[in-house]
C-alpha cells in the first residue's frame, strides 16, 4: 500500500485527488487544509505560517508520495516544496507538483507543449518556473511536473460565480484569448495513472482543443440558461493553451472542449 499526502486537499484540485485517490484500498490518502476545515482524520491542518509543521506531518505520515496543489505566499511555498523535496529524496519517494499554463505567459503566440521553454512576464508565472526547477534540481525524476491550463470543477469558484452569483455579479473574460480548459475529475485521473504506471517527467492536462475564453463563457451560459451574468471584456489577445506531445497518454485520459461542457453542466457523468 503506497502512502501519499495531498498537500493542499481543501481546493478544487486537491479535493478531486484525495477523493478519487481513496477510492482505492491500495492507496492509503492523507491531506492537509489551510482555510476549509475538513473533518477527516486523514486530513490535517497546515499553514505555511508554521513551515516546521510540514516535518511533523511527514514523519508521521511518512508518505510515498506528496501531490502539492498548495496557495500562498510565494517565498514560504519555495521553503516548504524544498524541504519536501529533501525528505522524499531522502526516503526514496516521489513529488507531483501542479505547474500553470502561466510559464509560458511571455510568449502568447501559440500554445504550447512540454519540450518548449518556459518563458513568464507575470509574477505567478516566474514563481512557478523557479519551483519547477528548484523540484527537478533536487529531485531530478523524482519529481512530476503537472502543467494545466485554466481550471474548471462544478463547485469550483469560477463555476460557483457563474451558477450562483449571476444576478449580482460580473465576470472578466478575455475578449481575443485562446485557451484550453481542464477539469478537476480530468486532473485526479492523470495523477492516478501517473502513480500506477510510474510516470516520470513533465505533463501537459488539459483539452485537447482550442476556444476562444469569450466563447466557452458563453456555451456554459447558454447550456445553464443564465441570462443575466455581465460580462466585462478585457482586450487581451493570443493564446494561453498548454498541448501534449506525449505518446503514452491513454485516450480515455483526453478530453475536448465538449466533454468538459457536458461535465460541468451535469449533462455527462464521468
Amino acid at each position: 500500500m503506497e502512502k501519499i499526502l495531498v498537500l493542499g486537499a481543501s481546493g478544487t484540485i486537491g479535493t478531486s485527488i484525495y477523493q478519487h485517490l481513496s477510492q482505492y484500498i491500495e492507496f492509503d490518502v492523507y491531506g492537509t487544509y489551510f482555510s476549509s476545515r475538513i473533518e477527516d482524520s486523514h486530513i490535517h491542518y497546515f499553514s505555511l505560517e508554521n513551515i516546521e509543521r510540514i516535518a511533523y506531518l511527514l514523519k508521521e505520515i511518512a508518505p510515498d508520495i506528496v501531490i502539492s496543489t498548495m496557495r500562498g505566499d510565494y517565498k514560504k511555498q519555495l521553503d516548504m516544496h524544498n524541504f519536501v523535496a529533501k525528505y522524499l529524496m531522502n526516503n526514496h519517494g516521489r513529488l507531483l507538483y501542479f505547474s500553470t499554463v502561466n510559464v509560458f505567459d511571455g510568449d502568447l503566440e501559440c500554445p504550447h507543449y512540454e519540450d518548449d521553454s518556459v518563458q513568464s512576464v507575470s509574477e505567478y508565472g516566474r514563481f512557478k518556473i523557479c519551483c519547477e526547477t528548484q523540484l527537478k534540481k533536487i529531485m531530478g525524476n523524482r519529481a512530476v511536473i503537472l502543467r494545466i491550463p485554466f481550471l474548471y470543477g462544478k463547485n469550483s469558484p469560477r463555476m460557483t460565480r457563474i451558477k450562483k452569483e449571476y444576478k449580482s455579479s460580473s465576470l472578466d473574460i478575455c475578449a481575443n484569448l485562446i485557451c484550453n480548459y481542464v477539469t478537476d475529475v480530468q486532473v485526479a485521473r492523470y495523477v492516478e495513472w501517473i502513480i500506477r504506471e510510474k510516470k516520470e517527467g513533465i505533463f501537459h492536462v488539459g483539452t485537447i482543443d482550442l476556444i476562444q475564453e469569450k466563447d466557452f463563457i458563453k456555451i456554459l451560459m447558454e447550456r445553464l440558461n443564465i441570462e443575466h451574468l455581465a460580462l466585462n471584456y478585457v482586450e487581451i489577445a493570443g493564446t494561453m493553451a498548454v498541448l501534449s506531445k506525449r505518446k503514452d497518454v491513454p485516450y480515455r485520459l483526453t478530453w475536448d472542449v465538449q466533454k468538459v461542457v457536458n461535465y460541468l453542466c451535469n449533462e455527462e457523468e464521468q
